[in-house]
């Protein structure tokens, strides 16, 4: 069955909640390795599933003949048959240098830059979403990044987002605190990233 935007939201969900839950049940405990390590891998991973998310709006964009949420008709991007010619066809809107490498899915200005160069036909949606203000996207590929290198910028850009209680080390349970609207850090990553999905995908 041919994948569709429905799809991918409804995989997100799956996929970002089961995640929070994990993460929320090893948080308590602290004194444990194996919470850290499993908190610190449901923040990577919640990356690498927003990633693919982005990535896969815009390749079913791309191949069109689908519907947004809204119940918009989705028009093929030029060239775009199937996934293979997909790749094709964005890898040859970059300069040569850049043919050889995908973009950076997760990063919104990445993301929708490629999304451009294709010219889906759902482009301003998926723009005014991804770029919105209210994205938690930035926040979390920085955290991210630090778990996943533990590099001193790495750290100091983890810290620079204001959700660690000390200014020097991005300790992973800081992200079960408490936020001003009474849920955790990592509930309203999930719930704002859905909000924005959704939102891309009208």
């Amino acid at each position: 069955m041919k994948p569709d935007l429905t799809d991918c939201l409804r995989r997100l969900k799956m996929e970002t909640c089961w995640l929070q839950n994990e993460f929320i049940a090893a948080a308590p405990h602290k004194d444990q390795r194996s919470s850290q390590l499993a908190c610190e891998m449901a923040v990577i991973r919640l990356h690498d599933s927003w990633t693919r998310f982005c990535r896969e709006i815009v390749v079913i964009s791309a191949l069109g003949r689908t519907l947004t949420l809204g119940g918009t008709s989705i028009l093929p991007a030029s060239g775009v048959t199937d996934r293979a010619s997909f790749v094709r066809v964005l890898r040859s809107k970059y300069p040569y240098s850049r043919r050889w490498y995908e973009p950076k899915w997760g990063t919104a200005y990445h993301c929708i830059d490629a999304a451009s160069r294709l010219r889906i036909g759902n482009l301003s949606t998926i723009a005014a979403a991804l770029g919105a203000i209210n994205s938690p996207a930035d926040k979390i590929r920085h955290v991210r990044n630090f778990y996943a290198h533990r590099r001193r910028e790495s750290a100091r850009k983890a810290t620079s987002t204001g959700l660690f209680l000390s200014s020097l080390s991005p300790t992973v349970f800081d992200l079960a605190s408490h936020t001003v609207g009474g849920t955790t850090v990592i509930e309203s990553w999930v719930l704002n990233l859905l909000a924005v999905a959704t939102a891309a995908l009208q």
